[in-house]
């Protein structure tokens, strides 16, 4: 029986995951926010339209519904997802551990013809040759999203050849291609050195680049740190372990590679559902809000801090009585640098605050002075977003910060980069990377974060 189309919600936001920490990241995003309304992420259906209407305002526009009737008349949830790869393999598990959400399992795939050996030029030439010029990318928005789409969440890992890469070369095809008014956030995942299977200075210099790209054409760059991310993974590693995740559904000989990230990658899922909850169940605050916050800034980069990491309370008197017991955390690491020494007068911080009830002035202030304390902030650079929390959902608060004190990190990262680019200049000029566009982008990143 063919699908006659219902209504959709406005503002479509495309979740576009690159690589296999992007898709990890990416569809536990998905999942956590399914789990939040109550529905089952292995056959989130709707029945009647009552259940339509209350589900979808909790959803707001992060999902489709296919069109009535539909197996009975239930209608099946699906996720406005795009999963790119160079290999196909992490997608094809998402998809076939998900068969009932992905749906349109071809329209939510792209992927080439295998890795990019972890070189940021090769890959950026292989989403050229093999996504952009091989798939019309616009057409898949369109087949995702019947309306025009207003903006891009982008995770991905940047230490990599394939997820960076692909997400700076999507970041530019979005610039030139979009009718203006798409909004682009990118949550960049910087490998922990010595750990993460990357490669010093190869890893180096695909960080500038992708931090390079997100200059120029992310609106709203968040930065997370993996060092950071297994420490409070292994910290809250017994709470984390209570919370199902996209792993426990992969087949058990499949799970090789991503069970050591399954409570990683929870974490910065629970935060970008909150980040997408800020504006598709905010009717004053708009994706675009975020754009015109950071547009004057210098870094423009931003780092999440979230309260508490793994949510247990509604009510926001326990939220922040969740603060109060440490768990919380601040998901890029300083490696020691003190924020506050860095501070600049310019400073400034969002607050997304979901929780049940009002969200009185007593409350509020209360939680201007945590932030400040840790990071000291003029009153008026604090922005405070309320979040509606339905139903049965826990809550929580995302900070999101900006100021300079990741600038001596990315600096540091920057020299070994420049130190490295000789020993692989013939490798990247090969793919297309030539060293004059290496050493402005590298120009460009150090002069942002001076």
């Amino acid at each position: 029986m063919a699908l006659e189309r219902a209504p959709i919600a406005p503002n479509p936001v495309i979740c576009a995951c690159f690589g296999h920490c992007g898709i990890g990241i990416g569809a536990e995003a998905y999942r956590w926010m399914l789990m939040d309304v109550g529905a089952d992420p292995r056959r989130p259906v709707l029945k009647g339209e009552k259940e339509q209407m209350i589900v979808l305002r909790r959803y707001g526009s992060t999902v489709l519904r296919l069109g009535v009737p539909y197996k009975k008349a239930e209608i099946p949830l699906v996720p406005r997802a795009l999963l790119i790869d160079l290999d196909p393999r992490a997608a094809n598990l998402i998809l076939q551990s998900y068969p009932e959400l992905f749906t349109m399992k071809d329209k939510h795939a792209l992927y080439g013809m295998g890795g990019a050996a972890r070189n940021w030029a090769e890959g950026r030439s292989r989403f050229r040759d093999e996504i952009e010029t091989k798939y019309d990318v616009q057409r898949r928005f369109e087949e995702l999203s019947p309306e025009p789409v207003r903006g891009f969440n982008v995770p991905f890992a940047m230490g990599g050849g394939t997820g960076g890469a692909f997400a700076s070369a999507f970041m530019e095809h979005v610039r030139n291609t979009g009718g203006g008014t798409q909004v682009v956030a990118t949550f960049g995942v910087i490998p922990e050195f010595g750990w993460d299977p990357v490669i010093l200075g190869p890893a180096s210099i695909s960080i500038i680049m992708n931090l390079d790209y997100q200059i120029k054409y992310s609106d709203t760059p968040v930065l997370i740190d993996n060092k950071a991310l297994r420490h409070l993974a292994a910290r809250f590693g017994e709470d984390l372990s209570k919370r199902t995740s996209v792993v426990d559904e992969l087949p058990e000989e499949l799970e090789i590679g991503w069970r050591d990230y399954r409570n990683m990658n929870l974490i910065p899922a629970h935060m970008i559902s909150m980040f997408a909850a800020s504006f598709t169940r905010e009717t004053e605050w708009d994706m675009s809000n975020y754009r015109t916050w950071l547009a004057s800034s210098k870094p423009r980069f931003i780092y999440p801090w979230l309260i508490p990491v793994v949510p247990r309370e509604s009510e926001i008197d326990g939220i922040l009585k969740a603060f109060a017991e440490a768990r919380d955390g601040v998901l890029f690491d300083f490696e020691g640098e003190e924020p506050r020494r860095m501070v600049g007068e310019k400073s400034s911080a969002c607050v997304l605050v979901k929780a049940r009830g009002k969200f009185e002035h007593e409350q509020r202030e209360a939680l201007r002075r945590v932030i400040k304390d840790r990071f000291p902030t003029e009153d008026k650079r604090i922005i405070f977003i309320r979040i509606p929390c339905l139903g049965k959902e826990p809550g929580g608060i995302l900070v999101l910060l900006n100021n300079k004190a990741i600038g001596n990190k990315i600096l540091s990262i920057a020299k070994e980069a420049e130190e490295a680019w000789d020993g692989y200049k013939s490798e990247y000029e090969r793919w297309g990377l030539k060293q004059e566009e290496f050493k402005q982008s590298l120009i460009n990143v150090v002069n942002h974060f001076s």
